[in-house]
């Protein structure tokens, strides 16, 4: 078991993190269908609770990622695809959770991590509220098409560049 990535193989931690953010992140924005079925402030709390532990996760993943320069790079060919692809996977994964920490600071509700309180509840600021809220679901929305993306490069990977991406990651 190798803890850091190679030239075969992604290493443990990486996907780990990878497969421990896949589903939050669908959850997440998942959730923005079923959290007017539920109680607003309980599922409201969970969903800044789950956005915080993503932000947590990603920055790990990127210090990660820093540390481990073992991976296979793209080929030269794909090596601006790529880039590009991560930069805007990974800048929707930072903009989303601070632009709702931002509504939900101008929201005045405050944020708690699941349960510690991290951001009291204070003064509406109608203006900031409504401005990130606004910014938080457009973000979220083009998350989807940058993860269509990134499930059609997975397959062009498996499929036609038959490099075994898909292997090295699971």
């Amino acid at each position: 078991m190798n803890w850091l990535d190679s030239e075969q193989r992604y290493g443990v931690v990486s996907r780990l993190v990878h497969w421990a953010m896949a589903p939050l992140v669908l959850l997440m924005l998942a959730s923005d269908w079923w959290m007017e079925a539920l109680s607003k402030g309980t599922a409201m709390g969970l969903h800044k609770s789950t956005g915080l532990l993503l932000l947590g996760l990603l920055a790990f993943r990127l210090a990660w990622r820093w540390v481990n320069r073992g991976r296979l790079a793209p080929p030269a060919h794909l090596r601006r695809a790529a880039w590009l692809g991560h930069l805007a996977l990974y800048g929707l994964l930072v903009a989303i959770p601070v632009t709702g920490l931002l509504a939900a600071w101008g929201s005045g509700h405050g944020v708690a991590f699941f349960g510690l309180p991290l951001i009291p509840a204070g003064a509406e600021v109608e203006w900031l509220e409504e401005a990130f809220e606004e910014g938080h679901e457009v973000l979220a929305n083009l998350l989807w098409l940058v993860i269509g993306g990134h499930l059609l490069a997975v397959l062009a990977h498996q499929w036609l560049f038959a490099d075994r991406t898909l292997q090295r990651m699971t």
